[in-house]
């Protein structure tokens, strides 16, 4: 008797599963009732063309009296060496944000691949700003606005002085060290 008893007990706990599983299908399939919450917001700050990518850069550096050293990485999610360098740079800008580091991620991810994007981010919980490059720009103008020697490889990093000077190009993946001795050099070399 006291087997079925678990038995019963078990197959209500299967059954109110199934059910939790299927009300959430369902609300992902015909989108959240009314009055539900809305859904969460982008950790995306936004779509960059070559000209954004520029002006925020510029931007970036001036910040502060002294101004900004400015890293802007660019990664995608389908990239390996991307998923694994990224909580380095999650750490270098806790260590020398206080600094003068700030770091700019831009995802280079299609427009079709914004949820693995989100996904990433949500996981990752970056404090920097994170951006997608804008879909329907000139890939070429947005390559040369960053480097023109830069042939797509990812990741990909710039680094700018405080005066918004582009200091040295980082090509491929670089260990926690390796970009921590080229920031730095930058940090402690960069006048505005």
């Amino acid at each position: 008797m006291l087997d079925q008893a678990r038995l019963t007990k078990s197959g209500r706990r299967r059954l109110r599963s199934a059910g939790r599983l299927a009300a959430a299908f369902l609300l992902v399939q015909l989108g959240a009732p009314p009055g539900a919450p809305a859904a969460a917001p982008s950790r995306v700050a936004g779509d960059l063309d070559a000209a954004g990518l520029t002006n925020l850069v510029a931007a970036r550096a001036r910040e502060g009296k002294e101004g900004k050293v400015v890293l802007v990485n660019f990664w995608a999610t389908w990239c390996v060496p991307c998923r694994e360098e990224f909580p380095d740079l999650i750490r270098l800008e806790k260590e020398l944000g206080p600094r003068g580091l700030v770091i700019l991620g831009i995802s280079t991810d299609f427009s079709s691949q914004a949820a693995a994007v989100e996904a990433f981010l949500a996981a990752t919980k970056p404090r920097f700003p994170n951006y997608r490059r804008k879909a329907g720009s000139d890939e070429q103008t947005f390559i040369d606005a960053v480097d023109r020697s830069w042939g797509g490889e990812l990741p990909f990093s710039v680094l700018y002085g405080r005066s918004g000077e582009k200091a040295k190009v980082l090509s491929g993946k670089h260990t926690y060290e390796e970009y921590r001795r080229e920031i730095l050099e930058v940090l402690k070399s960069s006048k505005r």
